[in-house]
Parts: structure tokens; sequence; C-alpha cells
């Protein structure tokens, strides 16, 4: 493990101290209890649970669980459980942004646990138990309410984004198929556009001077480039060039 090295700045001349952020509160209860046996059998039975600190204190002992410390090693997440000798109190640490009915319950499990540890040497009168838990039903009936709000609240948004993405879905499905009908028009004129090609290279310039030659025979010694070029399906250009060969080349005569 690397070790965390902190450098703390020291107070100014000003007085002013450091603005403390993000402190835990303390919150708690207490119950009536009784100790049946002795604090040394009690505290020896606490000190079986080996992540408890158990200590004496006053007429009885205070079982400290420290779950998580500060930066300063201080206890940031904690509680301590005073069993006495006719009341039993709990505190307990409740850190920002930790749900305090949730801290509540999740304490409450704690406590109970250790009781049905030290039941032979520490107890809780009937009465005092069920008002405990009655409280604790309650509080966990509103926190888990409140939970479903929130989850039928994320369910409605998730169905309601489910909707759009399935208009979109079909929207783009559409659009889709309107492409693939353009892309299916378009490879069809461009296999038109190819076989027009083709055709073309299949007339050799040499082919084509004769063609010319013996449409200016048959036209009385004239030629319409723009009709001969549409007659034998070939451009323009490739008309103009062959007639410059035969022209260069004493083949045709201009008059």
């Amino acid at each position: 493990m690397i070790g965390l090295k902190i450098r703390i700045k020291k107070q100014g001349k000003t007085g002013k101290k450091p603005q403390i952020v993000n402190e835990p509160r303390v919150d708690g209860f207490e119950l009536e209890g009784h100790l049946k046996t002795s604090i040394e059998n009690l505290k020896n039975k606490l000190s079986t649970v080996s992540h408890l600190d158990v200590i004496p204190y006053r007429e009885g002992v205070a079982v400290i669980n420290i779950e998580t410390r500060d930066i300063k090693k201080r206890p940031y997440l904690f509680s301590i459980i005073y069993f006495l000798r006719d009341r039993v109190r709990v505190i307990y640490s409740i850190v920002p942004g930790m749900s305090p009915k949730r801290r509540r319950l999740s304490i409450a499990s704690y406590f109970l646990n250790l009781l049905t540890l030290v039941g032979d040497d520490y107890e809780v009168p009937l009465k005092q138990l069920y008002m405990f838990l009655e409280d604790m039903i309650k509080s966990m009936t509103e926190y888990v309410s409140s939970d479903y709000d929130k989850l039928f609240a994320q369910h409605d948004m998730l169905k309601e984004e489910l909707e759009q993405l399935k208009k979109e879905i079909a929207r783009l499905k559409e659009s889709n198929e309107m492409l693939s009908r353009e892309n299916y028009n378009l490879k069809r004129k461009l296999e038109d556009v190819t076989a027009a090609l083709n055709a073309l290279k299949k007339i050799s310039d040499k082919t084509l001077a004769v063609k010319i030659q013996e449409w200016i025979a048959e036209h009385d010694s004239s030629i319409d480039v723009t009709e001969f070029a549409k007659v034998y399906g070939v451009s323009e250009a490739r008309v103009e060039q062959v007639l410059n060969y035969l022209v260069t080349n004493g083949y045709l005569e201009l008059k």
C-alpha cells in the first residue's frame, strides 16, 4: 500500500480557522435495560466480536464500533452502545449524503444482533422492544415507500423514453426504406450508364472513322456532329477527335 502524505496549512495571522465541511451529525435513542449477571460477564461476551472495542463505562460497558475514519484518523462513521445497569443508550453518526432513515435501520439491526448475543447477561423489557420495533417498522415503511416512489418515477420516465425511441426507430425504418428505394434506382441508372459506356467502347476509332467517311459521302460532303453522335451513341468530343485525325492525316479535305 502506498503511503499518503498530507500537508495541513497552518492558521494565518488573521486568526480565521479553516472552514470544516462534511462533518457527520450524531443521532441516537435510549431504552430501558436490565443487567442480569455482572458487568464482567457482559464485557467478556461482547469482547468475542473482534472488530468491537469494549470498555468499562460507569456502571456498565461501552461498545464502540468505528466503521470509517477521516484523514485525521478521527472517527467518522461510528456507533457507541452503552449497556448500563438500568438502561441502554445508542448513539451513532450520520455522514452527509446518507439517508438518516436507512442509517437508523442499519443501527437498529446491529443493536438487535448484539442484544441476541448478550441475552443471558442483559435484557430489554418486551414492552420497550415492541415499541422500538414498531418505530423501526414505521421508518422502514416510509423509507421503502420513498424508494418505490423513486422507482415508479424512474419507470414512468423510462417508459416515456422507450416510446420516444420506438417512434424514432419507426422513423428511421421508414427513412431507411426510402433510402433503399433511392439506392435501387441509382443502381439501375448506374447499370444503364455502364452499359452505355461499354457500348461506346465497342466502337473502335478505326470503325468510327469509316462511319464518319460513309456519313459524309451520303450527306453531300457534310456532317452534323451532334446528329452523328446521337445516331451512333458516342460523344460529340470523340466524333470531333476522329474528324480532326482524318483531316490532319489527309483522309478528308476541308472546303
